[in-house]
């Protein structure tokens, strides 16, 4: 049903995965440079989710698309563990009850686990092929 569209659903995730990380530095920066609070901030903030709900749901429909088990390949495997790290880092990044160095190491391990998730990806190699 969706297989004939499987390269634009495909071009589509990419293109959110960049817009979602470029929008993830210019946040975590914005934060621990300047401070929270602004309105502009919030609407990034929300922007973010949008772009990030949207790269969720291009991802469920290339799994559909190819018949494809999360667990059945040891990359993907391995990006599933990465997203789930680059979430939770995010959260101590973001959040002002921590430490600005907790914060600072906190975001540069989400970074570390955003560009593990891309190149495992584009390689189809667990942890980008450094692991074999």
């Amino acid at each position: 049903m969706f297989a004939e569209h499987y390269l634009l659903v495909k071009n589509i995730h990419i293109a959110l995965v960049l817009l979602s990380g470029s929008l993830f530095v210019l946040r975590g920066l914005w934060v621990l440079l300047a401070g929270t609070g602004t309105a502009l901030q919030r609407q990034v903030n929300r922007l973010s989710y949008v772009i990030d709900s949207l790269l969720l749901l291009a991802a469920l429909l290339l799994l559909i698309i190819l018949n494809f088990t999360p667990l059945s390949a040891s990359w993907l495997q391995t990006k599933l563990l990465l997203l789930v790290l680059y979430v939770l880092f995010g959260v101590f990044a973001f959040r002002t009850k921590y430490s600005m160095r907790v914060r600072w190491l906190a975001y540069i391990a989400a970074l570390l686990c955003y560009a593990g998730m891309y190149y495992s990806a584009r390689l189809h190699q667990p942890f980008a092929g450094l692991v074999s």
